[in-house]
Order: C-alpha cells, then sequence, then structure tokens
C-alpha cells in the first residue's frame, strides 16, 4: 500500500512540477451522463463512429494500455462507459493519461461516442481534465470490496465499489420520500422537534446523556420525538408527523444501531384501527413508490405488502403457540416466560417476551399485533371493556418488529399515574429501560388534547426487508462499529507535500 501511494505522490509531485494543480478545478460543465450515452447509441453498429461531441465527468475505475491504444472504465452516478485513448488521433491527452492518471483520479473529458468492432461502446476522448488525483488507490475491481469492517467503516469505498449498495441507499431514500410523500398527500405537516431534551421520553430506552455548558444542565439525546410531537396537537395542529433521527444507548447487532431514522405521525379525531389503515397505505404506497412492485422478496420468501393487512391480537397469537393468556394467572405468566430464560418484571413484560420467543418469527406476512398489555404501555389508551390492555399495536414483517402505535392516553391525571407507576416500578427493579416523569407534558395534557392516534415506524427495519438484508448495517449509511482505527495521512506520510499546498 505504501509503494502504491508513494507512485501517486509522484505523480502529485510531478503535476505540480509542471503547473498542475489537480485540486484546482471548481466546477466541469457536463453535458450528458455515462448511462444516457449509452441509452442514446445503443443502437450503433460495430466499428460505427459519430461526430457528435459528449462531455461526461467521474472516476476512473480501471486503466488498459494496450500501445497506442488506452482503455478507461469512468464511472458515475448513473453508471459506467468506456473511454478510448488513441495515440495516433490525439497525442496530448494520450500523454496526459499515461503520464499523470491513476486508478481513482476524478476527471472531466470530452469526446465522440463509437461502437469499437467487438460492439462495445465507447467515448474517443479528445480532451481530459483532471479534476481530483486520488492519493489512496482503490480495491481491486475484480476482487471488490468485500471486507465488512472495511465496508462499514469506509463506506466511501464501498459505494465507489459495489454500485449494488449505492443504488440499494438510492432506494431506502425513495422509501423514506414515499412515505412523506403519502403523509403530506394526505394533509400531514412535517415539523422538527428537539434532539437535545432535558428529560427523555417516548419509549422505554436508555438515552445518551450530554451537558449544555452555558443553560448548566444535563440533557439527553432523544430516544423518541414523541412527546413533543403530541404537544403540538394540544397546540391546535391536527395532523403533524416527522422523520426523526432517534438515539438509544443500547447493543449494536443486525437489528440494533445506537442512532436510527423513525418517522412517527399523529392525527387528531382517530384511534389505534385507524392508524392501522394509515400505515398500511402508506408503507404499501412508498415500497411500490421505491421498488416499482408491491411484492418482494427477502431471505427466499415472497412478502405481499398488499393492504388489507392482517390483524391479531397477541393473546390469540400466544394461544396459538400453546399458552392461554386468559386461563393463565399474571403469576404462571411470569414463571412460564422466566422458566424460558426471559427477562421480565410483570405479566405485561412476560406476555410480550413470550410472544418474541415462540411468535415473533414466524410472523412473515405484513401483520397488525394488537391488544397489548397495559402496563408497558404508559401512554396509550386502555380498553374500557378489559383495562388489562392498552388500545396498541405492533406491526410485524418477516418476523421483524418495524413499528408501534395507539390510540393516545389523553387523560393528564391517569397520565400522570402511569408515569409515577412506571418510573417507581422500573426505579425499584434497577432496569435502566424506563419513562421518566415528564411533567410539561403532563401539563400539555391539562389544556386539553383531542383524542389522537400516534405511530412510529423505523425505517432501518423496514429497509432491510425491501432491500433484502438481514442486517440493519446493510442500511445505514455510517453503522456504529466498535472500537478506533490507527488511520496515517498521506500528508503524515509525506509531511513535505504540506509545504507545496501551504
Amino acid at each position: 500500500m505504501d509503494d502504491l501511494i508513494k507512485r501517486r505522490v509522484e505523480r502529485l509531485n510531478a503535476l505540480l512540477k509542471d503547473g498542475v494543480n489537480p485540486f484546482e478545478e471548481v466546477r466541469f460543465e457536463r453535458s450528458t451522463t455515462s448511462t444516457s450515452l449509452l441509452s442514446q447509441f445503443e443502437k450503433l453498429s460495430p466499428g460505427e463512429e459519430t461526430n457528435k461531441s459528449s462531455k461526461i465527468a467521474g472516476r476512473i475505475m480501471s486503466i488498459r494500455v494496450h500501445g497506442g491504444v488506452a482503455f478507461v472504465d469512468l464511472s458515475d452516478y448513473s453508471g459506467k462507459i468506456q473511454l478510448m485513448f488513441r495515440k495516433d488521433t490525439n497525442k496530448k491527452t494520450f500523454d496526459f493519461l499515461e503520464k499523470y492518471l491513476d486508478e481513482g483520479d476524478l476527471i472531466g473529458v470530452d469526446g465522440t461516442i463509437l461502437k469499437t468492432k467487438r460492439g462495445q461502446l465507447s467515448l474517443l476522448i479528445s480532451e481530459a481534465k483532471l479534476l481530483s488525483k486520488a492519493l489512496r488507490p482503490l480495491p481491486s475491481e475484480w476482487y471488490g470490496l468485500k471486507n465488512v469492517e472495511t465496508r462499514y467503516r469506509q463506506r466511501y469505498l464501498d459505494l465507489n465499489m459495489n454500485t449494488s449498495v449505492r443504488k440499494g441507499f438510492a432506494t431506502v431514500t425513495r422509501l423514506v420520500n414515499g412515505m412523506r410523500n403519502y403523509l403530506v398527500s394526505e394533509e400531514f405537516l412535517e415539523v422538527n422537534t428537539p434532539i437535545l431534551q432535558p428529560i427523555y421520553g417516548g419509549a422505554f430506552a436508555k438515552p445518551f446523556k450530554t451537558h449544555h455548558n452555558y443553560l448548566k444542565q444535563d440533557m439527553f439525546l432523544r430516544i423518541a420525538p414523541e412527546l413533543y410531537l403530541k404537544k403540538l396537537i394540544v397546540g391546535g395542529f391536527e395532523r403533524v408527523f416527522e422523520v426523526a433521527s432517534c438515539f438509544r444507548n443500547e447493543s449494536v447487532d443486525s437489528t440494533h444501531n445506537p442512532e436510527f431514522i423513525q418517522i412517527e405521525a399523529y392525527q387528531a379525531y382517530v384511534n389505534y384501527e385507524d392508524m392501522m389503515v394509515l400505515i398500511e397505505n402508506m408503507i404499501s404506497s412508498a415500497v411500490k413508490e421505491a421498488t416499482g412492485k408491491m411484492k418482494l422478496t427477502y431471505q427466499g420468501t415472497e412478502i405481499d405488502f398488499t393492504p388489507p393487512w392482517k390483524r391479531v391480537k397477541i393473546g390469540d397469537a400466544l394461544k396459538s403457540a400453546g399458552i392461554d393468556v386468559d386461563k393463565l394467572s399474571d403469576k404462571d405468566l411470569i414463571k412460564k416466560a422466566k422458566d424460558k430464560g426471559l427477562s421480565v418484571h410483570r405479566v405485561g413484560d412476560a406476555i410480550e417476551e413470550l410472544f418474541g420467543d415462540m411468535v415473533q418469527s414466524t410472523t412473515i406476512q405484513p401483520t397488525f399485533i394488537t391488544h397489548f398489555p397495559a402496563d408497558i404501555s404508559p401512554l396509550a389508551k386502555k380498553f374500557p371493556d378489559n383495562p388489562k390492555l392498552a388500545q396498541r399495536f405492533e406491526v410485524y414483517i418477516a418476523g421483524s418488529e418495524i413499528g408501534n402505535a395507539y390510540s393516545e392516553l389523553n387523560n393528564p391525571i391517569e397520565q400522570f399515574l402511569r408515569f409515577k407507576e412506571d418510573e417507581t416500578f422500573r426505579k425499584k427493579s434497577k432496569d435502566v429501560e424506563y419513562m421518566p416523569m415528564d411533567r410539561d407534558y403532563v401539563r400539555a395534557l391539562e389544556y386539553g388534547m383531542p383524542p389522537t392516534g400516534g405511530l412510529g415506524i423505523g425505517i432501518g427495519r423496514l429497509a432491510s426487508i425491501i432491500l433484502d438484508k438481514p442486517s440493519i448495517k446493510e442500511v445505514i449509511l455510517f453503522p456504529a462499529v466498535a472500537g478506533t482505527e490507527k488511520i496515517e495521512t498521506v500528508s503524515e506520510m509525506f509531511p513535505k507535500l504540506a509545504d507545496k499546498f501551504s
């Protein structure tokens, strides 16, 4: 590696000596892209040349020199095209290539399109301009970039070397935009709420803690935007949503990353059943917008996103697995969970953990699991005829929980008591994941909040299913990785370079 970098530094020095600064250009006016050229001239016959001039720019992925002809694969965002440098037609550009250019360099070129005798569309180059010199070599194009650790730490390399990865992230963006577009079409207003919060809330999670020097107080990175969004409902907005970066100080694995994105939406005068309809329509619409299809394959199984989706009570789901919640006491349910080695403290934990252990992995098609225990749903309304259950559901696809929703509790007195109960219980059980008392949220409810339905959808897990990637790290551009790298920059390896740019 050091020798390869040294060769590039030598070429950089040669450029500077010849009066060429490879980082000086501030723009290059392209007339087209590689994919547009290939599409426009695909019907040329082998050996046919045109006189149409085109300007494109991109990264050199490979250089092959055969005597007086050089073939260069140039990659831009749209795709890849072959460039042809011929010594007999333009010695200056050919010599420039041989003397100065390497794989990884970014160049702008002008040329005419032709099709080689072997049928390869190419751009015959008349002029080439170096736009940025790559001081480090790209991984071998033949072997690619396969090391997972390197791919996550140096995602910029991964995106350059693995076109499918770049296309996948473009699909994730279309998925998020599809959900956003659907909500906007339903007259939801997109808003932004604080990421730094004096009190964290909206979920059971351990937060990241920091300190604000000027305000002289501890702050937390939000674990969810929920409570602020519902304050907006109190304030008179009737439909709001946020595409929110959230942070939870939890494990890092195939389904968890400490920083993640979720879409949360709240609508006045509706309940949890209305949220089911909203979610299935929003996600199916976004999937169609992102992929062009309603049926996708995940790990060999076809997933059909076409509404309506299945609705199953969590008690019925457990009953199908041999556990009748209605016939077992709370003590027996907790014992059954503990016998399986599950960490539980109360009956709601037991029911949720038993579902996760026995049923969740079999919930493949999009399904709403409803009627969650009220004691683990402190922000949701209870059913009047069965106060042990909350008007809450979770969304499961391909065995993964991708969302949570409920009829929002709007009784400030009950909310205060539920906060108090949860805070006391969680602290007593020494469970770090509890929901602290938020008196300002309770005060907001005391001004009156209409009946409201709310939802939260995790983008990472949904995107993993859409792209058929079992690890969430494959759909996060820069996932969290353990440890730190020792990195020596080219400036440190060749300190004399600094004199030439200072």
